[in-house]
């Protein structure tokens, strides 16, 4: 758990990079750091699922198979890591890269609700888990498990 939460606040930085990057009006070094922002919550989400990977664009690929396709983050931010990586690839790559200050806060602003999101949705799995561990949501949603895991059928 301690690495995702370290990836998270890692996500906080780029987020926060880039408010300051707008204010100075660096809208295309603020769009870069944003995506790195998107970045390290997909890489998260997935460590959370024990799923790591080398490349950029796994990371991308499975955080869309694993939270975005199955609805466990609004789908939103799953369009919204594509269209970050994009802008960051004019602006890191594109000499006179024009982009659009409104459209950028756009992005930052909604990569910070997409880590808090991420947090909840998190925090929710958790408490589910707990829940499931302690048997009560166990034994009513399957009738087969008779008593709590670790107790003897008497």
């Amino acid at each position: 758990m301690r690495e995702i939460e370290a990836l998270f606040e890692k996500a906080e930085r780029p987020f926060a990079a880039a408010d300051l990057l707008l204010d100075a009006g660096d809208a295309d070094f603020a769009a870069s750091r944003a995506h790195y922002g998107y970045f390290y919550v997909a890489q998260g989400l997935l460590v959370s699922k024990e799923l790591r990977f080398s490349r950029h664009g796994q990371v991308v690929a499975h955080y869309g198979r694993h939270s975005a396709a199955t609805d466990r983050l609004d789908r939103r931010y799953h369009r919204l890591l594509g269209r970050a990586f994009e802008l960051r690839q004019l602006a890191d790559y594109s000499v006179e890269a024009d982009l659009d200050p409104a459209v950028v806060s756009d992005l930052i602003e909604e990569g910070v609700a997409c880590l808090a999101a991420a947090r909840e949705y998190l925090a929710r799995r958790r408490e589910d888990r707990k829940h499931q561990s302690t048997g009560h949501e166990g034994r009513r949603n399957n009738p087969k498990v008779p008593c709590a895991p670790g107790r003897r059928k008497p």
